[in-house]
């Protein structure tokens, strides 16, 4: 039976070491990147660079990883093999993603849809799936149009998963609260 988590947290808040540690108490793990491995154009600069490779040395070298920076809901539903839990993270890069693909003149409809479609299939599957994303609406409001517009459709994103979820962690200063 699934169970989907959500874990939230401002920037540097501990909630990816929080769901790691969450994905450990399973044996067959699948990371989920929404940021390749910087063979594309989702790493926009030499400091998300280094972000991406300190994810790699933090988690177990046997887990599995799939790198999805577009059409999660695809990249879940295509595991295949003995797989317990999937971690994937983050939500907020994937949203970005969305944002600044060629379906950006879609609108905020397509991101919110996929959103949707990926919380159905992660509902769906035959293993647990941990989400972790960042809570975008504690800051100051943003001084341009791309910066607000990207606040709003994550916090939408963040309350449709967080809906559809079982469990919701809210980590502040590397402590994690079950908020659901």
């Amino acid at each position: 039976m699934s169970e989907l988590t959500l874990i939230i947290g401002g920037t540097r808040s501990g909630k990816s070491a929080f769901a790691t540690e969450l994905a450990k108490k399973h044996r067959h793990v699948c990371y989920i990147a929404t940021a390749d491995s910087g063979q594309s154009s989702q790493v926009y600069d030499r400091e998300m660079l280094e972000r991406i490779q300190k994810h790699r040395e933090n988690r177990p070298s046997e887990w599995k990883t799939v790198e999805a920076p577009l059409e999660l809901d695809k990249a879940v539903s295509n595991l295949n093999g003995n797989i317990d839990v999937a971690l994937i993270d983050c939500i907020t890069i994937y949203v970005t993603n969305m944002l600044l693909s060629s379906h950006k003149e879609e609108g905020d409809e397509y991101i919110t849809n996929a959103i949707n479609k990926l919380c159905s299939v992660c509902k769906n599957v035959p293993f647990h799936v941990i989400m972790v994303t960042n809570e975008v609406g504690y800051g100051v409001v943003p001084d341009n149009a791309i910066s607000r517009k990207f606040r709003d459709i994550a916090g939408y994103a963040n309350q449709i998963i967080a809906r559809e979820a079982d469990n919701v962690y809210l980590v502040t200063a590397g402590i994690e609260n079950k908020i659901k």
